[in-house]
């Protein structure tokens, strides 16, 4: 695996989208029959939908390997807070974010943290009243710690929280400062701060000392669910064999007849050669860098895909950032086939023996539909299990 810089899931929420809502807007109560119904430029058009079950499932039995098991029904999306106070559908989180409970406990204590400047719990409890009503008590505290003395003019980050609550001083403070305000029947909203590592250890010390229930909401980045996560993979692929290197630009391709023979790596001022029989392609979208937009121009650099856009910039979205509708130039990106194997206009196989997987892939807009890490997870598991069949 070639890398260059870290993975954009370390920005990322954590969690598996697949589908929330269809083209329309409306919800998708089950992702898995959902994808069945999507247009067929959309990149879940290309996976058998047994495929997709499969990919989901393979996670799920990894993290549960891993010792960070996740939480969901691939038949079932579930209703979870946001950072915001508000709530959007997701098929499978970590356990730490399991909204179920907020249902059933009559009591909310959303906690805030002195000094965080991306996650304010009293906006959070005030928009949760606005979805509850009059059905619960929803309170909201703010936690004070020695770090808002020690970071100077920097505003502190759910970083500098998970590391403050990993020390037994930080820890013991916290779980203080919370006691006189919790009760069996309290459930405690906060952002993911409960450690750095892939594990649960500080939420069952902290539920088991408090005799309550934690629920930890993604925020904004650097967003911790998503260096767990991350964490979690690369120990995964680690423990397979899978050798990484990072800081690994890949800058060009060596194509032959419609073949990939190698790709071209500059690094630390050195150009070098790496083969292989097949290759793929998950650099990202426009965000990520996979993707290189120009006025009136988009490309994949490494291969040298040109992508169709209109010429005229100011038509590539909509003038309203929250429009009703998706967003043109969300959904650009590379044409494949069934093979997940560019195309061109005519459907011709640009490179016979590249498959491109997740943002790079034309066809959806996964802020709207809600389906990020689902396309990359199920488009990914597809291409090395196509992949393996050949090798086989």
């Amino acid at each position: 695996m070639l890398s260059y810089g870290e993975s954009t899931l370390t920005i990322g929420s954590g969690i598996i989208d697949v589908l929330g809502y269809d083209d329309d807007g409306n919800f998708v109560a089950n992702p898995i029959e959902g994808i069945k119904n999507v247009a067929k430029h959309h990149p879940y058009a290309k996976v058998e939908n047994d495929v997709a079950k499969k990919a989901l499932q393979t996670f799920m039995e990894i993290a549960k390997a891993e010792n960070y098991p996740y939480m969901g029904d691939v038949n079932r999306n579930r209703w979870i807070p946001t950072a915001l106070g508000n709530f959007k559908p997701t098929c499978l989180t970590p356990y730490s974010m399991n909204s179920d409970v907020l249902f059933e406990k009559k009591h909310i204590l959303v906690i805030g943290f002195e000094g965080m400047k991306d996650f304010y719990a009293d906006m959070v409890a005030k928009n949760l009243k606005k979805d509850f009503e009059e059905k619960k008590s929803i309170t909201s505290l703010v936690i004070k710690s020695d770090l808002v003395n020690s970071r100077d003019l920097r505003d502190i980050s759910s970083i500098d929280i998970a590391f403050w609550l990993e020390h037994e001083e930080g820890f013991n403070s916290f779980k203080n400062q919370l006691k006189p305000h919790v009760t069996p029947d309290t459930v405690i909203v906060l952002p993911a701060v409960l450690g750095l590592d892939p594990n649960y250890d500080l939420l069952d010390r902290l539920q088991q000392d408090l005799k309550t229930t934690f629920i930890e909401v993604f925020s904004l980045p650097p967003a911790i669910t998503g260096l767990r996560l991350n964490k979690m993979l690369v120990s995964y692929a680690k423990k397979c064999g899978v050798e990484i290197i990072k800081k690994a630009k890949v800058i060009a391709a060596e194509v032959v007849d419609n073949k990939c023979k190698s790709v071209i790596v500059e690094s630390h001022g050195r150009q070098k050669k790496f083969y292989a029989d097949d290759f793929i392609l998950a650099t990202g979208g426009i965000y990520g860098g996979g993707l290189i937009a120009g006025i009136g121009s988009l490309k994949e650099p490494i291969f040298n895909i040109d992508i169709e856009v209109p010429e005229v910039q100011t038509d590539w979205s909509d003038k309203k950032l929250f429009s009703k509708g998706k967003q043109l130039f969300a959904q650009f990106g590379i044409e494949v086939n069934n093979n997940l194997v560019p195309i061109t206009k005519d459907g011709k196989q640009i490179i016979d023996n590249l498959k491109i997987v997740g943002r790079n892939l034309a066809g959806y807009d996964f802020c709207y539909e809600k389906s990020g890490n689902g396309v990359a997870l199920i488009t990914a598991y597809k291409a090395a299990m196509d992949l393996c069949k050949v090798v086989r």
